[in-house]
């Protein structure tokens, strides 16, 4: 799920089952480099996952965050974050994260403060998003969305109100100003970013609403409902009107939807082992659904440049590559991982797939061969719920169970191939 274009993290990927947590206080993060495994990927049982020896790169003790915690005690820094919360800007030099009603921001390239923190004010926070030009940080609350300039620490708006109850995502248009919200009142509503006015609002989900995704070209949006609301709604967004009937994703939950990067497909999981594809200008199915080895399937995410589609597998914890032209699998299965796959993106180039593990671990594998790049990255105490790379490719940043924020380095092609 990784849709960066123009080198940009505006990935159209959305994980809707609930597995990413607001408790915690603490993030840690780290700069690791990724040492090399002699092991190629295989189709056998999966392997327990090797435990890295990590050279931690030290950050200047010295910087602090404004609420006094060192960044750089030594070589392990920590800063406030909430588990599986990671919004990066697209330009991919500063991140996101969230500690009980604050967002504070971190710069990519070393760990320490990257923006002014955010006082949001809104109670428990449920999704953040960079607008499409950087300029712009929006926290979703409960019955209210707040605007926030993110270089200057200042409400750029009024709270955009509307929605009775949590909001529950929030997404940016990366081809103009609108801004979509779903929340727990059944509605999603679209926003001018630039005025902060209500454009219009949609109605169809019977219940909540738990993600809303947009189009690369900001034509179409796709929600997905929550608890037993097993479907996916498109809309176009120059009307608010729906395209087609409601689509099913059985068995459900939805765990997770994407729309392809020239905008061509979109693809939903489920409880099962399905993936389903629908054409999203009608509403209609796009071929046959891929059928995953074993299910449920709890991400995908679509390549950027390149037609594949990477997918987990829950029931056997690995991952498999697609072509989306032939339908047929890339390559073999992506073994090693002990747990399943929560997270995953592609890097900009669509050279990189990451993945993220029950078991804690991060695995970086080629994406053209399916083998694995380095030794699998350890340090998550627990499930990893949340991934993102840079559009330079050069930091992956990991969100997890244990409340921690992990930076790692990720090395070039000639790096990798030294320690393999």
């Amino acid at each position: 799920m990784t849709t960066k274009r123009d080198r940009k993290d505006t990935s159209s990927d959305c994980t809707v089952d609930g597995h990413r947590r607001r408790a915690g206080w603490a993030v840690g993060v780290a700069m690791v480099g990724l040492l090399g495994l002699t092991a190629i990927a295989t189709v056998q049982a999966p392997q327990p996952a090797l435990t890295l020896n990590a050279k931690l790169v030290a950050h200047d003790s010295r910087t602090a965050d404004t609420t006094g915690e060192a960044l750089g005690a030594g070589s392990r820094s920590a800063v406030p974050g909430a588990a599986g919360f990671i919004a990066l800007r697209p330009d991919g030099k500063v991140f996101a994260t969230v500690s009980g009603g604050t967002v504070r921001q971190w710069n990519t390239s070393t760990g320490r403060r990257g923006g002014p923190s955010l006082a949001a004010d809104t109670g428990p926070i449920n999704s953040i998003a960079f607008s499409s030009d950087g300029k712009l940080l929006a926290v979703a609350g409960d019955g209210q969305v707040l605007l926030w300039d993110a270089t200057a620490g200042e409400l750029s708006r009024p709270p955009l109100t509307g929605h009775a109850g949590p909001v529950r995502s929030v997404a940016f248009s990366s081809a103009d100003q609108l801004m979509a919200t779903a929340g727990d009142d059944g509605t999603v509503r679209l926003w001018d970013s630039g005025t902060g006015e209500l454009v219009r609002t949609m109605t169809g989900h019977p219940g909540a609403v738990r993600s809303v995704v947009f189009s690369q070209d900001g034509k179409r949006l796709a929600t997905a409902g929550a608890g037993d609301d097993n479907t996916v709604r498109l809309w176009k967004t120059s009307t608010g009107r729906p395209i087609g009937e409601a689509l099913t994703v059985s068995p459900g939950p939805v765990h997770a939807l994407s729309f392809s990067p020239d905008g061509k497909l979109l693809a939903a999981s489920g409880g099962g082992n399905v993936v389903r594809l629908w054409n999203p200008a009608t509403g209609e199915p796009a071929g046959e659904p891929l059928t995953s080895s074993a299910g449920p399937v709890y991400a995908l995410t679509f390549s950027p440049r390149k037609k594949l589609l990477a997918t987990s597998s829950g029931g056997d914890n690995t991952v498999q590559l697609w072509n989306t032209a032939t339908r047929e699998p890339a390559t073999a299965p992506l073994t090693g991982h002990t747990g399943p796959v929560r997270a995953m993106r592609f890097d900009a180039d669509a050279k990189l797939l990451a993945t993220g593990s029950d078991d804690g671990s991060v695995r970086v594998w080629d994406a053209e061969t399916g083998s694995p790049q380095g030794s699998p990255l350890t340090g998550h105490d627990g499930a990893v719920w949340a991934l993102r790379i840079t559009p330079n490719s050069k930091r992956l940043i990991t969100a997890g169970a244990d409340n921690k924020v992990r930076l790692w380095r990720v090395p070039t092609g000639d790096e990798a191939r030294s320690r393999t």
